[in-house]
């Protein structure tokens, strides 16, 4: 429930200013009924009498929409800023930042405040009123928040900014990880080719979308055990098969959360896969931008170095009574997902290809043996399918240099 509810916060633009209009809402209320309690505790400046109120009030709310006005269309520039310069599915992560839902929300509990005093203030029947005090300290919050705003969106755009942003959201899903393998919570076993629960009760797709996550915490205590044949991040159809209780009998849970958008909570390969559609934009002839996909790939590097400290395997979660298998996706797979496209689209270029193999010598600086093989092989697959023949010596001697780093760290 946790997790599911962690989801739904995560991926959400309208929950943060949704408390701030029922706050703008409460605030309106305070002021309207406990006012004049209060008279003798503030000063008497920020009394003001009902019509000096009600042009206070009009002319702050005139201003915030102003002000309002000006940041929706500087969203609406840095949106298309994201999708056209870096990937569309980097959008979420403006729209999640922290900074960019608390403004909306201040400037939507502004405006509420505003407007629902503005209707109230008529039928009050102190001569003296204390919402427009507090709707110039919420104006004055407002531009704060505002140039907030601004500066959060200049830094926002750069390219440096958004691949460090989603370097430290993979490293935190990974170290979430590793520190559950580290206190026992979970285990790590190799893949099992042959599912060895198929004779017990299929569990299916209820939905068409994306594994979002798994709920492990639903296994509480009990005694029944579970097979997942789909990983977290994978996309299934209505009616797939997820995976398989043990047994006759199979326990009344949805185990995984199945929605329209893919998410890295549980899933660092998504992550890895956004730093590779931003590479694949540096390199394309529209933006021409190959340091961009040069850095991206670097980043998607360090994320396998923390990933591959992790042994190759499944999860398996144990209570004692039951155990829920729980698929892992395979490092090779990662690998293939993330560099080959970059490889495909930008194999021209040698410096784009030399961080490819600078990518794999840095992720298997700490890679747990269960890797080396997947590591060795991709840089194979690399040697081969690039067309050494149309390289100048020079460049050749460079790539070589490169990709015998690249091969170079052993357990």
């Amino acid at each position: 429930m946790l997790k599911r509810l962690q989801l739904t916060l995560s991926d959400s633009t309208w929950f943060v200013p949704f408390l701030y209009g029922t706050g703008g809402i409460v605030l309106t209320f305070l002021t309207q009924y406990f006012g004049s309690f209060f008279r003798e505790l503030l000063p008497e400046i920020i009394y003001l009498d009902q019509d000096s109120a009600a042009s206070v009030l009009s002319s702050s709310f005139t201003s915030l929409m102003t002000m309002m006005t000006f940041s929706f269309s500087t969203i609406l520039v840095v949106l298309t800023t994201y999708s056209s310069q870096f990937s569309p599915r980097t959008i979420n992560n403006f729209l999640t930042n922290s900074a960019s839902k608390h403004t909306l929300g201040i400037f939507i509990m502004t405006t509420v405040y505003g407007i629902t005093n503005l209707f109230l203030i008529r039928t009050s029947e102190e001569d003296a009123v204390l919402a427009s005090g507090v709707s110039v300290v919420l104006v004055v919050s407002s531009i704060w928040a505002f140039v907030k705003f601004i500066q959060t969106i200049s830094v926002s755009i750069q390219a440096e900014r958004l691949l460090s942003s989603l370097h430290r959201e993979a490293l935190s899903v990974i170290v979430k990880q590793k520190q559950a393998v580290e206190d026992g919570k979970v285990s790590i076993v190799l893949k099992r080719s042959v599912h060895t629960f198929e004779a017990g009760q299929a569990v299916y797709a209820s939905r068409t979308g994306y594994v979002q996550l798994f709920s492990s915490e639903k296994q509480e205590d009990h005694d029944i055990s579970f097979e997942s044949v789909v990983a977290v991040g994978d996309f299934v159809a209505e009616g797939d098969i997820l995976g398989y209780w043990l047994g006759d009998d199979a326990l009344d849970k949805d185990v995984f959360q199945i929605g329209e958008i893919r998410s890295s909570i549980q899933d660092p390969a998504f992550v890895i896969e956004k730093l590779s559609e931003i590479a694949l934009k540096g390199v394309s002839p529209g933006i021409n931008d190959p340091n961009t996909a040069i850095h991206a790939i670097h980043y998607i590097g360090d994320i396998l170095r923390e990933l591959s400290e992790l042994p190759e395997g499944d999860f398996v979660f144990s209570n004692g009574k039951s155990d829920w298998h729980i698929k892992r996706k395979a490092m090779e797979a990662t690998l293939f997902e993330a560099l080959a496209p970059i490889k495909t689209y930008a194999s021209h270029d040698i410096f784009v290809m030399a961080s490819i193999f600078e990518a794999i010598r840095i992720g298997r600086l700490r890679a747990h043996p269960t890797h080396h093989d997947t590591f060795e092989e991709f840089v194979d697959y690399i040697e081969d399918v690039l067309n050494w023949d149309d390289l100048h010596p020079r460049e050749k001697a460079f790539l070589t240099t490169q990709m015998m780093q690249a091969r170079k760290i052993k357990a």
